[in-house]
């Protein structure tokens, strides 16, 4: 699947993002930090698999999220996980609660 249409965040630099923090994917090359190529095969899949899936309205895989919109057919918003905050001053709280 080819994906066209205006992009907001390019698979190049998507794949440079992935670069500069070293992020890498599972291949069959081992661990490798994916290219522009992959990343676009990678989310190609995710939205082919939303289609499929009528029940589901969002679809994740490695640091990606789809999602389609009940409303607008051929339209997906692209998430991308960053990561996530460790706040020791909380969890030190709650243990201590």
């Amino acid at each position: 699947m080819k994906l066209s249409g205006e992009w907001e965040l390019g698979p190049e630099e998507i794949a440079a993002l992935f670069r500069a923090k070293g992020w890498t994917y599972h291949s069959d090359y081992g661990l490798t930090v994916p290219t522009e190529d992959v990343i676009e095969a990678m989310l190609s899949r995710l939205i082919k698999e939303a289609l499929t899936n009528t029940d589901a309205v969002a679809v994740q895989g490695g640091r990606f999220m789809v999602w389609k919109d009940p409303e607008l057919p051929h339209s997906y918003d692209l998430f991308l996980n960053l990561g996530f905050i460790w706040d020791e001053d909380a969890l030190d709280a709650e243990v201590a609660a």
